[in-house]
């Protein structure tokens, strides 16, 4: 069996706990990134709506509009990552992500989308309250969720090392 097909038909899991399923897995610790690149986008293109209700009057602009603005704005993202940023060898460890991490990295920041939407409906339409309160709470969860990405990124650097000792190989 050649190099290719074992590399082919090696077991990667779930949620990439270690670097070498970084990109390859569905869930890693970029994963956390895409959530609050989704929260960001739904946030920032939320401004459109409220600044013209502020300025102007009346939007008749739905909010839904915003969420396909995220879905554009996430599939654009990912083919621009696995491409240019490839090609300029700003990805990590110069590897495309696999379809089914590029595919999880879309629906992650959609879901980062849907939760901000969540939010703002429970702040400003059940709630009744101004929109600053809608963008604190907004930065708050984009911060939370970045508190996870490093998280992530430890947990994942420690796992690594742990399973490279296993193997006797030191890294520096």
């Amino acid at each position: 069996m050649s190099d290719i097909e074992s590399e082919s038909k090696r077991y990667v899991p779930f949620v990439g706990l270690l670097e070498d399923y970084v990109g390859r897995a569905p869930w890693d610790y970029y994963s956390w990134g895409h959530i609050a690149f989704g929260i960001a986008t739904f946030t920032i293109f939320s401004l459109i709506i409220n600044l013209w209700e502020l300025f102007i009057g009346p939007s008749s602009l739905p909010w839904f509009y915003i969420l396909i603005c995220v879905i554009i704005v996430a599939v654009t993202w990912e083919v621009i990552e696995n491409t240019i940023l490839w090609k300029l060898g700003l990805k990590y460890e110069n590897r495309k992500d696999t379809f089914i991490n590029a595919l999880f990295d879309i629906l992650f920041m959609i879901l980062g989308g849907l939760a901000t939407w969540l939010l703002k409906w429970i702040i400003m339409d059940v709630m009744g309250e101004l929109g600053r309160w809608f963008y604190i709470s907004a930065l708050c969860l984009f911060l939370l969720t970045l508190i996870a990405y490093f998280i992530g990124f430890y947990i994942t650097n420690e796992n690594t090392k742990k399973a490279r000792k296993k193997l006797g190989k030191i890294i520096s």
